[in-house]
C-alpha cells in the first residue's frame, strides 16, 4: 500500500490483495447501509439508535441524547453511503485490477475513516467480538467465520493506520 496527495486528493495505491479486500469490504458495508435500520438484527439496530446498554443511573440523562444521536447516525449512514456509491461505480478505478487504487477527495477523508470505522464497528456486532478480541492473532482462532472477521477488522485497521500516519506527516 502506498498513498500520495494528488489533485486535493488523496490516492491510495493498493496491492492486489489489498484491493479486493478493500472492495470486499466496502460491498459489504455498502448493502448495510442500504438496509433500513429496523430490518437489521437487534444489536446493530441498536448501535445505530444509540440503544447501547448503560448504567441505569445514568439512563435518564442518556435518553434525552438518545434522539439525536440517532437522527445523526441515520444521516451520516445516508452522507456515507453516496460515498460508498461513488467509490464502487463501475468507472472507479478501484473495480479496475489493472489500476487498483481509490481517490478520496481531501473534504471526504474524515468520512473515509469512519467509514472504515463503521466497518470494523459492524463486524464486531455481527460476530460478538469484544475490543479485547480484536487484538487476537487470527491464526490462534478456531472459528472461520470469527477468524475472517477478526482478519477483516486488522486489514481496516492497517489501511486507517497508513491513511493517518500520511495525513500526519
Amino acid at each position: 500500500m502506498k498513498i500520495r496527495e494528488e489533485n486535493e486528493q488523496l490516492v491510495i495505491l493498493l496491492e492486489p490483495t489489498e484491493r479486493e479486500l478493500l472492495l470486499s469490504s466496502l460491498f459489504e458495508l455498502r448493502k448495510h447501509y442500504q438496509q433500513e435500520i429496523s430490518q437489521l438484527p437487534e444489536p446493530l439496530r441498536k448501535f445505530w439508535l444509540g440503544e447501547l446498554s448503560r448504567d441505569p443511573q445514568l439512563q435518564s440523562e442518556l435518553d434525552d441524547l438518545k434522539e439525536d444521536l440517532s437522527a445523526e447516525r441515520i444521516e451520516l449512514r445516508s452522507e456515507r453511503l453516496r460515498l460508498l456509491e461513488e467509490w464502487l461505480s463501475r468507472e472507479s478505478p478501484l473495480r479496475n485490477p489493472s489500476k487498483g487504487f481509490l481517490r478520496i477527495a481531501k473534504k471526504d477523508i474524515d468520512q473515509f475513516l469512519c467509514l472504515l470505522n463503521d466497518r470494523r464497528l459492524t463486524l464486531a456486532i455481527i460476530h460478538g467480538i469484544t475490543e479485547e478480541q480484536m487484538d487476537w492473532d487470527p491464526f490462534l482462532i478456531k472459528s472461520k467465520p470469527l477468524q475472517q472477521a477478526i482478519w477483516e477488522i486488522h486489514f481496516l485497521a492497517y489501511l486507517q493506520e497508513n491513511c493517518i500516519s500520511y495525513l500526519m506527516g
